[in-house]
């Protein structure tokens, strides 16, 4: 006989006759999950049968029905555990039989009917997957001690067990719950003594409602919903994991949206298709609410992006690209619906009813922004939307300071011209003399060499391309052709590289033209060599040299050798580029042994960025002029200086560039500004459809990128999709070319009433209770698909939902749809979350894991919460909201920590930078997540290096000496100093023996510390680290 897998009961102990019936979801199917769906679940079925849900139980298996409702004895399920056939590796307890027998016995309570199961799709019954309903609240016996409907859910699961709540917590207690709650900092002094001492009877609600109104509960629950989205600073991918410097604008929309109680569908909606919404053109102003539409978008680009680095071979470069949005769709699903999705990739899913037809609709809706054929890389991916105004002030600035700038630049190179040292001249040519020949100073051979530099060679004295001549008194170069390369060469050598640490060499020369007629166009170059035979070098050919690659418009490119020779790039010097009427040139300065500084000097100041090279780099030989590839240009008075370090030459330069730093001061301080206004404003990295025509998209054989199947158009989950609720792309409007596909998702995810917002809902709500309560209804948070747990309260789960998502809006009693702030007060004026964290030994013997809620559960802060808090009780928390991150940077050590300690690093850790390969040190110990995905929830870990980090780390231990001079300038004798810092860390008042044992506890201190400047100071700076490493600051109760 097959064997049909049940795990169900025999006679064993009954239950009392008033006892209620047990219920499907609640005690059954928890039961069948722990004995049964291993042989008889989603993924194995023997005997073709899945107990893993309420229609696989009431459609059976190749046996037939297994159940027969109000019929223990003719149920096939009963038989099989009553005769200990099933299951056969962890038999049910006598007290397991009995609940199912009851069960059954009861008419198996919950399931659905069987003609109802008949037409659905395989696992649509699942609890999670059906419209919200109104349940009722339950009745119970003792309500004395109840605030709201929570408590009624509450204390009928509670009654049933012969439990009750705990007593409520003092007020201490209360509030500085609530404070870390909603705000994740501790309350102050002042809010402590407020609260404690208000005597009104509502002086708790008001205490929640200034919370809920106080912009850190933006920073606070902005950071779970960017954690559950993906966010992170960075972009991932392998050791590139490159910034995002736009990112926060979403992190600041979503603060800002949260402080606002945006309702949370329409939340939903802009990040989904804010700029479909929005209707923005580019190029456009744009309203405040658009423009937080448009910085919405960003959660479609929260997963990780390579492609920005990917540029190997095409198969790599697609597999970097489905990557991205196969990432943003598992981002998208878990972290709105709850689901798992990406096994559907490769196959149907094996543990949740979603095809694999399914998982590539959905990518059929991001298609037309992740378009695989034509595609943007993450840094390209922008939008410029400003306020109206904002952009004409943002340029009328800018070009007030270019103005400055201009007029700051000339001055200082007038000042230059005038008060310029001159140093010894080691070979000076204003090419004004009568007599002088060209070719008696200049070759077109390197010097000591009779072999011609360039092919053709530089015709010395005459205006034939290549060429150069002197005519009014300037040296013109006249090019060759594109093809043809010359140059000429100073017969005399020189030695470019200066003896003594200090000393300068430099070459400088009048610019007077850039273009030799009229006609000609500008010069594309202006070429130019130190050394055009390097003489150590012992190569038949010139080597060594130095090629100054002019830019005209922008740095300058330095080549090691010349082409033809072997060349490669030294780097860029300067930044200015070359006009004609000012005076260039190149400065060498032996700053230490074996090291010199190239400098790019424009008037006879340092222009721009430098270069370091080596002695080797430097050459010895001839001054070349490069007279190829259309380099058309005049110079005049050529000039080769020497400045010896302790000559007077050496000294009047030193003076020369201490003089030129404050003369520079006027201009840094207008560069300064106009840094600041580098970019123009409203950059947004945002996510929008590259056109209105979508790219193809198909489901993939087994996955593979490269083999493509059925085609598919963008859709909805099936087993979440209902008749009254479809899929359906509208026109978005005439002014923007998108395809409407994602506002078509958005709408049918938060349709009113439909089956994808009622799991929408309950995933949220979820969320906020498992943030109050340190677990979930549902206790993973990240899965309320079949193959996640169970609620423990379904009534509970359903009425808040249903509260949350489906209540009509009503200005009586102030009800909004969608709010979570409404759903903040609801759960926070609950008896439930008001109760004392205080034990009882019966009830932790009947339910040893607090699922009923029996009393407040004990939570450790997390580690942004810790952090925070450090910060705020030392009075060195930097009060800064939103804008561009605050850097971090890794030590030498390893240790990850922020940038810049005491400005912005004292930021709150929300605006640390979220690298997603570098993980704040002080944060990964307390278990922040490092962002791969998302993370809607994290592992509590308990570790030594926990307390070794609030012992020995140099941030807890500065926070801990801030502390006591904060306590010190705020009371004038040690108890009132005492009591200030239990009520900063601890939140509370010391009891005496507290009191008495911190006194003496400093006196011993200061007595061990009698040896430093200060015993006294650092005895309350271990007081206040004691009090700061310990258990109480750490843990809510």
């Amino acid at each position: 006989m097959a064997i049909v897998g049940v795990c169900l009961l025999w006679v064993a102990p009954l239950y009392a006759a008033d006892r209620p019936a047990p219920r499907f979801t609640a005690e059954i199917q928890p039961l069948l999950k722990r004995h049964c769906v291993k042989c008889h679940g989603p993924a194995k079925q023997e005997a073709q049968l899945n107990l893993s849900t309420a229609s696989g139980v009431i459609r059976g298996g190749m046996n037939g029905a297994v159940l027969v409702p109000h019929d223990v004895g003719n149920s096939l399920l009963w038989k099989r555990v009553a005769d200990d056939e099933m299951p056969p590796e962890s038999p049910l307890s006598e007290d397991e039989k009995a609940l199912l027998k009851n069960w059954i016995a009861a008419g198996a309570p919950g399931l659905p009917s069987r003609d109802k199961v008949a037409g659905a799709v395989a696992g649509k019954d699942h609890w999670a997957f059906q419209p919200l309903q109104a349940v009722a609240v339950p009745a119970v016996r003792d309500k004395s001690r109840l605030a709201n409907e929570i408590d009624d859910f509450l204390q009928s699961e509670l009654e049933r067990q012969g439990l009750s709540l705990a007593p409520a917590a003092d007020r201490a207690t209360l509030i500085r719950r609530v404070s870390f709650d909603l705000t994740g900092l501790p309350p102050t002094v002042a809010e402590i003594e407020t609260f404690v001492n208000d005597p009104a009877p509502n002086a708790y609600s008001r205490m929640v409602d200034r919370y809920l109104a106080s912009p850190h509960y933006g920073e606070r629950w902005g950071k779970y919903w960017l954690d559950a989205a993906g966010y992170a600073d960075s972009n991932g991918y392998f050791n590139a994991d490159s910034d995002r410097p736009l990112a926060y604008r979403y992190r600041d929309w979503v603060v800002r949206a949260l402080n606002s109680d945006k309702p949370f569908d329409q939340f939903v909606r802009g990040q989904i298709a804010g700029d479909e919404m929005a209707g923005f053109t580019p190029g456009n102003s744009a309203s405040a609410e658009v423009i937080g539409l448009l910085e919405a978008t960003h959660y479609l680009r929260n997963s990780q992006d390579g492609t920005g680095e990917s540029d190997g071979n095409p198969d790599e470069v697609r597999v970097d690209r489905y990557t991205v949005i196969e990432g943003t769709i598992q981002n998208m699903m878990n972290s709105l619906l709850g689901l798992t999705i990406q096994c559907a990739k490769c196959h149907d899913h094996k543990f949740e009813p979603i095809t694999q037809r399914d998982y590539y609709q959905l990518q059929a809706v991001l298609a037309p922004v992740y378009n695989l054929q034509n595609w943007v890389k993450p840094q390209e991916r922008f939008v410029y939307a400003s306020l109206p105004g904002e952009f004409e002030a943002w340029d009328s600035q800018v070009k007030t300071l270019d103005a400055a700038i201009t007029r700051e630049k000339q001055r200082l190179y007038d000042w230059a011209r005038q008060h310029r040292p001159h140093g010894t001249v080691v070979l000076a040519d204003d090419f004004d003399a009568a007599d002088l020949r060209l070719d008696e100073r200049w070759s077109n051979t390197a010097p000591g060499d009779n072999t011609p530099a360039g092919s053709p060679p530089a015709n010395i004295g005459s205006s034939q391309a290549p060429g150069v001549y002197v005519a009014g008194g300037v040296l013109k170069v006249q090019a060759a052709d594109g093809q043809s390369e010359g140059w000429v060469s100073t017969k005399q050598k020189i030695d470019w590289t200066p003896a003594e640490i200090g000393g300068v060499i430099q070459v400088t020369f009048d610019l007077t033209a850039v273009r030799l007629n009229d006609a000609d166009p500008p010069a594309e170059r202006v070429g130019y060599y130190l050394a055009l035979h390097d003489f150590q070098n012992d190569s038949p050919v010139a080597g060594g040299n130095l090629l100054i690659d002019g830019n005209p418009k922008a740095a300058t490119t330095v080549y090691l050798d010349y082409p033809g020779g072997g060349s490669k790039s030294a780097g860029e010097v300067g930044g200015t580029g070359y006009q004609a009427g000012r005076n260039y040139g190149i400065r060498i300065t032996h700053v230490k042994q074996g090291r010199y500084q190239l400098e790019h000097l424009v008037d006879f100041l340092p222009d721009g960025k430098s270069l370091t090279l080596a002695e080797a780099d430097l050459p010895d030989g001839g001054f070349g002029i490069a007279v190829y590839a259309k380099r058309n240009f005049a110079v005049d008075n050529l000039v080769i200086e020497r400045f010896e370090g302790q000559s007077e030459s050496g000294t009047a330069l030193t003076q020369f560039r201490k003089n030129y730093d404050v003369e520079k001061q006027a201009l840094d301080g207008v560069q300064k500004q106009r840094a600041a206004l580098s970019d123009r404003p409203g950059k947004i990295a945002w996510a929008s459809d590259l056109s209105d025509t979508a790219p193809d998209v198909f489901v993939l054989e087994r996955g593979d990128y490269a083999k493509p199947a059925a085609k598919v158009e963008p859709e909805g989950l099936a087993v979440l999709s209902d008749a009254g609720h479809p899929f359906q792309i509208r026109p978005v409007g005439e002014t923007r070319k998108t395809t409407g596909r994602r506002l078509a998702f958005a709408h049918w995810i938060t349709a009113p009433d439909s089956t994808a917002a009622a799991l929408l809902a309950r995933v949220q709500v979820n969320r906020v209770w498992h943030r109050h309560f340190g677990t979930g209804i549902v206790a993973p948070v990240d899965n309320l698909g079949i193959s996640g747990a169970l609620p423990s309260h379904p009534e509970l789960l359903e009425w808040l939902a249903w509260n949350f998502a489906a209540r009509s809006a009503s200005a009586e009693t102030g009800t909004v749809p969608w709010s979570l702030k409404q759903l903040h007060r609801v759960i926070l004026n609950s008896a439930a979350y008001r109760q004392s964290s205080r034990t009882d030994e019966v009830a932790f013997q009947k339910d040893p894991d607090n699922r009923l809620l029996w009393r407040y559960p004990v939570r450790r802060l997390d580690a942004e919460a810790i952090r925070d808090a450090l910060l705020a009780v030392s009075g060195d928390l930097n009060p800064q909201v939103g804008g561009p991150f605050a850097a971090t940077k890794r030590l030498d050590t390893g240790e990850v920590v922020p940038a810049d300690p005491n400005g912005s690093g004292r930021r709150r850790s929300l605006y640390l930078q979220q690298r997603r390969t570098q993980v704040t040190s002080l944060l990964a110990v307390f278990d922040a997540p490092t962002i791969v995905f998302n993370s809607p929830q994290r592992p509590v870990s308990t570790m030594p290096l926990q307390t070794l980090a609030l012992l020995n780390s140099e941030f807890v231990v500065e926070r801990a000496r801030n502390f006591a001079r904060r306590l010190e300038s705020a009371a004038d004798a040690d108890p009132a100093r005492v009591r200030l810092a239990w009520l900063s860390a601890w939140n509370r008042e010391p009891e005496s023996h507290e009191l008495t044992a911190a006194l003496e506890f400093l006196e011993g201190q200061a007595a061990e510390h009698a040896t430093d400047n200060s015993p006294r100071e650092s005895a309350w700076a271990d007081l206040c680290q004691m009090l700061l490493a310990a258990n109480e600051f750490l843990y809510v109760e």
